[in-house]
């Protein structure tokens, strides 16, 4: 009886068989044109751009970036912090180390550089020559009514009739005390002298309340920011940067260092030391170390990956077949990204050795399957033809599933999964139809040469089993053991499945202090900016800026967010809220009352200076009202304090600085979610609205995006694998096999995570999706060449180890991150490789043994 004829090939296996032989019969035009790809590709790759502010992770119509963006405009920027820190033994060294640093300090450019403050000096000077009118009205009235009353117990005759003291008189007397404007440790209350006359009393008592609302100023009496032993100097710079990682911030850095090198510190002593910290530093040193762990880990990924494919091949020929096609495909999928965006962001930094170890695979499979028919005799040509055609059901559904589940993360409104998602996705496609376009070129270009070299040995090197013990093993295991080995399963599916409910309704990571570089913490920014916080202690970090219209609306913008923060969490958070107004003494109203109490005192004090002498006459003439006090007007200010309240365009006043609670961590993610609910969206009377430039707005818009895009991909994803598990097994049965020993793999994942206590963040998260799409791809190829050869145990070992080899490349793309120093990376890699193994192991050994069982089942019912 005559053969069937062979069924005719689809559409795209007679394309395949067309690059097929075309690699065959014209090598090396084939690897000229890649050539020339590569070139073009990387020239465009090369160019782009670094990205690691986190405004760009954010979804583009982001609501609170938007305002960020707009409130950053009119303030020429942000208003993040520098701290210059000096740090030496020696005090008068550091000090003239730290006037020679604030010369060239100051001579930048107000783009990079609002104000510079080596210490409260100038502030001071102006606050104590004016000291009278930031008094509290409440507190002059009380000074006012023991002055009256010491005039009239001086006066003969005089009858003591008041009842209550001066406090009660207070015109405040019903309100709580207002906050001091400063986050700064309260200073012990100033004692009185032992021997006080009864005229003076009043004078030490209104001394003592100035110094009690000025105590910001009078914590560095040197007029130095510095700590007590003076072995810590430091110089604040306000920046217009976002203190986010932006170029402003990139800018100012560069030029800080450089100016810290010129002036040569071991100058002024052997030990002197100057680092930055602050919020600048801190972002920019974050933003370098994930970029130079982006470019570590991708070349670490790349040469283990190689190596790995050599020692399973026993081939160095095996690089150039399939490291040329899994380059050729990266950098297409780079020039995609600079021509889509122009740069890299926080989350795509580091997908070169992710899209290497999973793209990869298709390689390996087409050059084992070639090596195996190659081990039975096929020509070159023929060999290769088979490959592409066998392994193109598998290898093309496999890069399908993982190119649309990094597709997925495109449904995604947060830039940082949407951008990853492009350029993953393409990068599947890419290496896929290289492997396909490329690989039968090398091996011709290598065959060819072999055969000029070594013609003895030609068909032996060229050819060889991919079969390994280890496939051979789980082939037997799970003919023999089906049963057990699926009931181990269910019991791990268990095990994992009680964490979840309790995991799932909050898996995010809000401690951001544990997303950052370890290194930082003890030898860079982090570091110098502890030892910061050593000299202002309990002064608070940076505070938040709200931008009114308006001069005019402080006031009600300041009311509005103090009754939020009262409202919503009972005063805990906001610490004070600073305006103009507070620099200028107080509004009109409140001005015009203190200048009439002051006239008041002033007479008081005139009246009973002849009964004084000595020291209590000194004290009482020190704190006399001059008679040509007057408010003073915001160009009378000091210029760094006009500068905090100046926007851009020149106009003045309208920004509202927030200050938090001195145990408020911007490291906290639960809390810059309170603060940016209260700070966020304020509206005022009229119904406008007030933008704020404020980290803890772009954080927490980060924690929401995540938490509603991130369930989204995912489904997606899962979709996604669902109709290609349909796709390709083309039966209900076979296609829950193989999600069913996915989805296992998944399970184990994410209930390790949940009993280990992993939280998800923003770059880890992504390895969710991925895994369901690149996790597919062990089963769907076992399942396809268990169904060409018609035996499970044969399929198993015929493509085991190759399936092995694609998860092992890909754990290694991944593995590559666990060396990185930051911790988010690290995260990233854990979750990833413990999906890729969960995947593996499910994969090998469940999906054949419910495959072995309905084998069996399917013949008891024949």
């Amino acid at each position: 009886m005559a053969a069937p004829p062979p069924k005719p090939l689809a559409h795209i296996d007679r394309a395949l068989v067309f690059f097929a032989r075309l690699g065959a019969r014209r090598p090396y035009r084939v690897l000229l044109g890649t050539l020339l790809v590569l070139l073009l590709s990387f020239g465009a790759a090369s160019r782009l751009e670094f990205r690691e502010d986190f405004i760009e992770l954010l979804p583009s119509e982001s609501v609170g970036a938007r305002l960020l963006r707009h409130a950053m405009a009119r303030m020429g920027g942000g208003s993040a912090t520098m701290f210059v820190v000096v740090d030496s033994p020696d005090a008068e060294a550091n000090r003239r180390l730290v006037d020679a640093l604030e010369v060239q300090l100051r001579a930048l450019p107000p783009t990079l550089v609002r104000t510079v403050e080596h210490g409260p000096e100038e502030i001071r000077r102006f606050f104590w020559q004016r000291r009278w009118l930031y008094a509290e009205v409440g507190d002059l009235e009380e000074i006012s009514c023991e002055l009256q009353r010491t005039r009239r117990r001086a006066q003969p005759g005089y009858v003591d009739l008041d009842d209550e003291p001066c406090s009660a008189l207070r015109s405040d007397h019903d309100r709580p005390a207002a906050a001091p404007s400063t986050t700064a440790a309260a200073a012990p209350a100033e004692p009185e002298p032992a021997h006080v006359s009864e005229a003076a009393r009043p004078f030490h008592h209104f001394r003592a309340q100035l110094r009690t609302r000025t105590r910001e100023v009078d914590q560095y009496p040197t007029g130095y920011f510095r700590n007590p032993e003076g072995t810590l100097y430091a110089i604040v710079l306000r920046s217009p940067a976002t203190g986010t990682g932006d170029s402003t911030g990139d800018q100012l850095m560069t030029r800080v260092n450089r100016i810290v090198r010129d002036v040569h510190p071991e100058r002024f002593h052997p030990r002197a030391q100057v680092g930055l910290g602050g919020d600048i530093p801190s972002a920019v040193a974050e933003r370098d170390a994930l970029k130079e762990e982006a470019i570590k880990t991708s070349g670490l990924a790349v040469v283990l990956i190689l190596g790995v494919i050599v020692l399973f091949f026993r081939s160095l020929s095996s690089l150039a077949h399939i490291g040329l096609a899994m380059i050729t495909g990266v950098g297409l999928a780079f020039a995609v990204a600079y021509f889509a965006f122009g740069y890299l962001n926080a989350s795509t930094a580091f997908l070169g050795s992710i899209i290497a170890g999973n793209g990869i695979n298709y390689g390996i499979i087409y050059l084992a399957r070639y090596r195996d028919r190659r081990a039975l005799g096929d020509s070159v040509e023929d060999a290769l033809v088979d490959a592409a055609v066998t392994c193109r059901r598998g290898t093309q559904l496999a890069a399908l599933a993982a190119a649309f589940a990094y597709g997925s993360l495109m449904l995604t409104s947060f830039r940082g999964f949407s951008q990853f998602g492009l350029i993953g996705g393409v990068g599947m496609i890419f290496c896929w139809c290289a492997t396909m376009v490329v690989v039968p070129a090398t091996v011709t270009a290598v065959e060819r040469l072999r055969a000029r070299l070594f013609p003895a040995r030609a068909a032996r090197l060229s050819s060889g089993a991919t079969r390994t013990p280890i496939s051979g093993f789980i082939a037997v295991i799970t003919s023999r053991y089906p049963k057990q080995i699926l009931a181990v399963g269910a019991v791990l599916c268990v095990w994992s499945a009680v964490a979840l409910p309790k995991y799932l309704r909050d898996p995010w990571e809000y401690n951001f202090a544990n997303l950052g570089s370890r290194g930082s913490r003890h030898t860079g920014a982090d570091a110098w900016s502890s030892r910061a916080d050593r000299i202002f202690v309990g002064r608070g970090g940076s505070p938040d800026i709200l931008l009114a219209d308006r001069f005019e609306d402080v006031l009600e913008l300041s009311a509005a967010l103090l009754h939020r923060d009262q409202e919503r969490t009972g005063g805990r958070f906001i610490d004070h809220i600073e305006t103009a107004w507070d620099r200028l003494g107080g509004q009109p109203a409140a001005m015009t009352r203190k200048l009439e109490i002051l006239q008041t005192i002033r007479a008081d004090i005139d009246a009973i200076l002849p009964e004084l002498s000595g020291d209590d006459l000194a004290l009482a003439r020190e704190w006399r009202p001059p008679a040509d006090l007057r408010a003073p007007q915001p160009d009378e200010l000091p210029a760094l304090v006009r500068a905090q309240f100046t926007e851009k365009s020149g106009r003045f006043g309208t920004p509202v600085f927030v200050y938090y609670k001195p145990w408020f961590s911007p490291s906290d993610g639960r809390k810059l979610i309170i603060v940016a609910d209260l700070t966020q969206n304020v509206r005022l009377a009229d119904g406008r609205t007030v933008p704020t430039v404020s980290r803890s707005t772009v954080f927490a818009e980060m924690v929401r995006a995540m938490s509603t895009d991130g369930p989204r991909a995912t489904f997606a994803a899962f979709m996604v694998v669902v109709f290609h598990s349909l796709l390709a097994t083309r039966r209900l049965g076979p296609a829950a096999m193989v999600l069913g020993a996915l989805l296992s793999g998944v399970l184990f994942t994410v209930g390790g995570a949940a009993h280990l206590g992993v939280r998800l963040n923003f770059l880890n998260f992504v390895a969710l999706p991925l895994t369901f799409g690149i996790g597919v791809e062990y089963a769907m190829n076992l399942y396809d060449r268990v169904e060409h050869l018609d035996d499970v145990g044969e399929g198993i070992r015929s493509v085991g180890g190759a399936v092995t080899l694609c998860s092992m490349t890909t754990i290694i793309g991944y593995g590559s991150l666990l060396v990185a120093d930051n911790q988010a990376l690290q995260s990233f890699g854990y979750l990833a490789v413990a999906g890729e193994l969960s995947c593996i192991l499910t994969a090998m050994l469940l999906l054949p043994s419910a495959l072995v069982l309905a084998r069996r089942r399917r013949g008891r019912a024949s």
